[in-house]
């Protein structure tokens, strides 16, 4: 045992609390009742006097009021038949023999839509630090690991009073074997601490028992206790846990205080407030404050028992509820950290809003699964439609502007329009979008539905086509001109003609320019939005020529400061000779030539950054004209090497950050690493 000078034992909060009293009529849930009515002609609704468009009625009413309303609807005569509502599942239902006392808390949290989607890649283990387990019991003991018993080393961590097997059955019960109860979670290991015999054990037991956890393989440790006295030594054990990776989740407290307990009161604990699962309202028992973080069912909760099972409340059980649910999560995604999936919790619960101080609301389980895939993307199915969502991040609506073409000034709102199949055109546009303020929107084969939306939303007066009739088809140009808007087409006859026409519109101030690869694209990528936020125009080139449209504009425009993007395996000997006051930027890869472009043009104003598949770069080019207003870059992520970018972004001084494009772009795994390196 560790050799602290504790005095008095620290009284441990646990469960063995009374059922909470009847909630009022306000705070109560509502129920659905499905009302029948006869098969008459004419007939009105018996509550709103509205025509009924069907025999079939549902109506809603306190829990409380269910017998009276049903009472009422069998005395009517116009009413064939009356009943309660009930929820239809399509998914497997577990066999468990008790999983009747857990359905209402499991849907709460949406286990059931959860386990759709469910496909574990890895075992998890949670530590239960508490009374131990019954080792013997028919639903826990084939999920088992090595424990140990703090209180008399010499013995097993066998649980003499109930308390640590009803939190194990809660967290890890074998579901689907026919017998007991279900768990959140599927396959979870349980790691048997026992750190108290009774209601009370020593703080000094339990700092022992969570650095064991921590040392012996734990990926959570269930903490369903606690002590409104705080002591360093527990914080220090706690953060020693957190800084190997792990989740630590632990009880609020059942005083009915504004209190929260340690260990939850530290920031990097998950802390758990309670709430009663049919009224959706919090447990009259449950502590609560600012320093909770999610809430979960906690009144009259099912599980395991030494020899059986029995029925408990308490936010030691909401808490077991919450590391099966992280169980989940950590199962799915085993390479998120711990602090991560209490991201991921939080953010991804059901808000309660007549509930409060207990955190961001009710954990959710299926949404938890979803957030992981989705946090802070801009994503559509396609690349057509991940530009329609970086347009609808970006634009609310379109501001008025101005340009030029072929000699004619055209005023209004303007929208540009690039190819999702030849991206020269589209990159080249990226200063003349960044001066029109306009999102760039991509099209492939056909002007989609989803993208005709996007464009009754935005109303322009313009579109921009850019590109030949190669690049865009004539057929499309024809259904935008359905929708009223009119159109202009920029384009050159070739890939370095319509760049240098791009240029043409905008007036630009500038004897500095961006030479990149008209043959090879990524590194035109990485200066996309800085072409935009700074104005400098982009210039296409080949490896070894300088084309002949650009060589005038370059004289035209007195360039005299180019900007080479790439090394010489893209950009040669012949193009730098026929530059004046060049300056290379370059790496070994497209990736590490976009970490020294942000090195040289990156600023110390914040911004978002923006990761974009190094792979493949319409989503990249669409976000563009978005980060050029604040000259936010576009970072290039390898999804086969994430290292560089750990060095680019403690370059760059901002947290906040987004994805672009779904997993096929940038994988879950790649887009968590990013968040681990941003925090």
């Amino acid at each position: 045992m560790y050799k602290l000078s504790i005095i008095a034992s620290i009284i441990l909060f646990l469960a063995f609390l009374v059922i909470p009293s009847g909630m009022s009529l306000a705070n109560q849930k509502e129920v659905r009742i499905l009302v029948v009515h006869k098969d008459k002609k004419d007939e009105v609704s018996t509550f709103s006097k509205e025509p009924l468009e069907s025999k079939y009625e549902v109506l809603t009413v306190p829990q409380s009021e269910i017998p009276d309303t049903l009472l009422k609807l069998k005395q009517n005569k116009d009413i064939d038949y009356a009943e309660v509502d009930q929820l239809a599942f399509t998914q497997n239902v577990p066999n468990d023999t008790y999983f009747s006392e857990q359905i209402q808390d499991f849907s709460s949290m949406n286990i059931l839509e959860a386990w759709e989607e469910f496909h574990p890649k890895e075992e998890v283990t949670v530590a239960i630090v508490d009374s131990g387990i019954d080792l013997q019991h028919p639903d826990l003991h084939s999920r088992l690991v090595e424990g140990k018993n703090f209180i008399n080393d010499k013995e097993p961590p066998m649980d003499n009073t109930g308390h640590g097997t009803h939190v194990a059955g809660l967290v890890g019960a074998i579901t689907n074997n026919g017998t007991g109860i279900s768990s959140p979670a599927q396959n979870v290991n349980l790691m048997p601490v026992k750190v108290f015999e009774g209601k009370t054990t020593y703080m000094s037991t339990v700092i022992e028992g969570i650095r064991y956890a921590a040392d012996h393989g734990a990926d959570i440790i269930n903490l369903s206790l606690g002590s409104y006295s705080n002591m360093k030594s527990l914080e220090d054990a706690v953060q020693y846990a957190v800084n190997k990776g792990i989740l630590v989740v632990s009880a609020a407290g059942n005083d009915n205080e504004h209190a929260v307990l340690y260990p939850a009161n530290y920031p990097n604990v998950l802390a758990v407030g309670s709430i009663d699962s049919s009224f959706l309202t919090k447990s009259d028992f449950s502590n609560y404050g600012g320093n909770v973080n999610v809430s979960a069912p906690g009144t009259n909760i099912f599980s395991t028992w030494i020899n059986g099972y029995h029925s408990l409340s308490g936010t030691s059980m909401s808490t077991a509820i919450v590391s099966s649910v992280s169980s989940i999560v950590k199962q799915q995604y085993p390479f998120l950290k711990g602090l991560q999936v209490k991201e991921i919790l939080e953010s991804s619960s059901t808000p309660l809003p007549d509930v409060e101080l207990l955190g961001k609301g009710l954990i959710n389980a299926k949404s938890s699964l979803d957030y992981v895939q989705t946090k802070r993307r801009i994503s559509g199915a396609t690349s057509v439609e991940t530009a329609i969502e970086i347009s609808k991040a970006g634009w609310e609506n379109l501001r008025e502007n101005e340009v030029t073409i072929n000699g004619e000034s055209q005023k209004g709102k303007f929208v540009i329009l690039a190819s999702g199949l030849s991206f020269p055109d589209s990159l080249a546009a990226s200063p003349l979008a960044s001066y029109l303020d306009s999102p760039i929107l991509l099209v492939k084969n056909e002007l989609t539905s989803s993208l005709k939306e996007e464009l009754k939303r935005l109303a322009p007066t313009h579109v921009l086509i850019i590109g030949g009739e190669a690049a865009i088809a004539k057929d499309i140009e024809k259904e935008i001109n359905n929708l009223n808007i009119k159109i202009k087409r920029i384009y050159g006859e070739n890939r370095y003609e319509t760049a240098v026409a791009i240029n043409n519109l905008i007036p630009f101030k500038t004897n500095k320019a961006f030479v990149v690869s008209g043959e090879n694209y990524p590194d035109a990528l990485s200066i996309a939005s800085y072409s935009g936020s700074k104005l400098y125009p982009v210039l296409f080139v080949q490896k070894e020529t300088i084309p002949s449209d650009v060589q005038t504009y370059i004289k035209a425009k007195g360039i005299t400061k180019p900007y080479v993007i790439g090394g010489e395996a893209v950009i040669g000997k012949g193009v730098m000779d026929g530059l004046q006051g060049e300056f290379r930027i370059s790496g070994t890869d497209r990736y590490e030539t976009n970490y020294k472009v942000q090195q040289t043009f990156s600023t110390d104003e914040g911004g978002v950054l923006y990761f974009a598949t190094g792979e493949n770069f319409p989503d990249g080019l669409s976000i563009s004209p978005l980060a050029s207003r604040t000259g936010s870059p576009v970072l290039l992520v390898n999804n086969n090497d994430t290292t560089i970018l750990k060095d680019t972004t403690q370059l760059l001084a901002t947290q906040n950050y987004r994805i672009l494009g779904g997993a096929g772009a940038i994988s879950v795994e790649n887009a968590w690493k990013i968040d681990d390196y941003m925090r």
